[in-house]
């Protein structure tokens, strides 16, 4: 069996953990993720964790998750927003839930609701990878070149395999301009996870 099989199959069998242990499981998956090379291995790790985010053990809060997911994914946006909406107001602690209404009010072009969305997400889950970057496209549009550059490093931390990482951080960062934030995010946190 080769190393990368291997980690795939370790990681396989961490998703099958108990959601008692989830945080445990997300502490694992981040380890391994951070020293993994092997493709199949960062993306069966990746693919662990976002399930991790996702995994509601509350019945009724795991068919509003899945779906708001669903809602998403067949473009029924405002559907969705309120679906997950209903779910942060049952559960405001899930990052995911406010991540993926994030995602919503991005698609949607609501950037201030979604950057608002994003903070709570990283106030509850500081190593989200996915809502970094998310925040980092958001603020790049913005213009927000320097808090940019801030989200990515954050995203890169967590996840190094992000593609192209290491050159949108580069971008944002020559089109600062050498400026720096008090607030890097945005967020009213000056190290969010840092």
């Amino acid at each position: 069996m080769t190393f990368g099989r291997a980690c795939v199959l370790a990681a396989a069998g961490l998703m099958l953990a108990a959601t008692a242990g989830s945080q445990t499981v997300l502490d694992t998956l981040f380890d391994k993720l951070r020293t993994a090379t092997d493709p199949s291995a960062v993306q069966a790790l990746e693919q662990g964790i976002w399930e991790q985010w996702t995994m509601v053990s509350d019945p009724a809060q795991r068919r509003l998750m899945m779906r708001g997911i669903a809602e998403m994914q067949q473009q029924e946006l405002q559907s969705a927003l309120a679906t997950f909406t209903k779910l942060i107001d049952t559960a405001p602690e899930l990052s995911e839930a406010w991540n993926k209404r994030a995602t919503v009010y991005w698609l949607l072009g609501n950037f201030p609701a979604s950057i608002n969305d994003i903070c709570e997400t990283v106030k509850r889950e500081p190593r989200h990878f996915g809502a970094y970057s998310g925040l980092g496209m958001i603020r790049a549009q913005m213009g927000e070149h320097a808090r940019a550059a801030a989200a990515f490093e954050l995203a890169k931390k967590w996840n190094p395999h992000i593609v192209g990482i290491d050159a949108e951080i580069e971008r944002q960062k020559a089109e600062a301009g050498g400026q720096v934030s008090d607030d890097p995010l945005g967020c009213g946190q000056r190290t969010a996870g840092r």
